[in-house]
């Protein structure tokens, strides 16, 4: 947990140490990550830091909240911009929305989307469990509220398990640039084949594979 000097710290000199954290986990997964490094850059002592956080999964863990903060204002402010309101729309158009958001917060943001690939890459760990425990029960609690929504309005089949299919909705969401490597290549992040790669996904997941005149 963040310690109280550094929550009392002005924006102003929160700002270097969070800079400093940022560029050193968007380079390196956290156990290469040097806190050595992140305090040299961030231009604080030792002590000062530890003055701040227990240690560097306390920084780290907080470092993730910021972003999660971040992603939630860009959610919040795309879709007060919407032309329709998400009530008025059906379930795999508002699904649709929600994920290119999610899509286009990672593009404009490629060190947040490095932070989170770098996360990736420690999925074994106990670290990595503790943060996907709050993050995904949210996420999965949250698509099964919508899959709920979407049966009873008659838009979803009721005969499959419901928090089978919210489970593989909130798969679909963390793990699309697994889905789509490559989206990814050498050139950098091909923005406008990300985005047909997400509709040819939701369009998957909405039909399914099996051509009809087979039925």
């Amino acid at each position: 947990m963040t310690k109280q000097g550094f929550l009392n710290l002005p924006d102003a000199e929160k700002e270097p140490i969070v800079e400093a954290a940022m560029d050193e986990f968007a380079k390196q997964d956290f156990f290469s990550a040097s806190l050595n490094r992140i305090i040299q850059n961030a231009g604080i002592s030792k002590g000062s830091m530890y003055h701040y956080f227990h240690n560097k999964e306390d920084l780290y863990l907080y470092i993730l909240g910021v972003i999660g903060e971040k992603k939630k204002e860009f959610m919040a402010k795309g879709l007060a911009g919407l032309n329709k309101p998400l009530h008025q729309m059906s379930f795999f158009q508002s699904f649709e929305v929600r994920f290119k958001l999610g899509v286009s917060f990672a593009l404009d943001n490629p060190r947040y989307q490095l932070i989170g690939e770098n996360l990736e890459r420690i999925k074994d760990s106990a670290l990595y469990s503790k943060f996907m425990a709050g993050m995904g029960v949210e996420l999965e609690n949250y698509m099964r509220a919508m899959v709920d929504q979407a049966i009873a309005s008659g838009e979803l089949r009721d005969d499959l398990d419901r928090d089978f299919i919210a489970r593989v909705f909130k798969f679909v969401m963390i793990n699309f640039r697994q889905i789509f490597p490559e989206s990814t290549g050498q050139d950098g992040i091909d923005r406008d084949r990300i985005y047909r790669d997400m509709e040819q996904l939701v369009a998957f997941l909405k039909n399914g594979l099996q051509d009809l005149k087979w039925l």
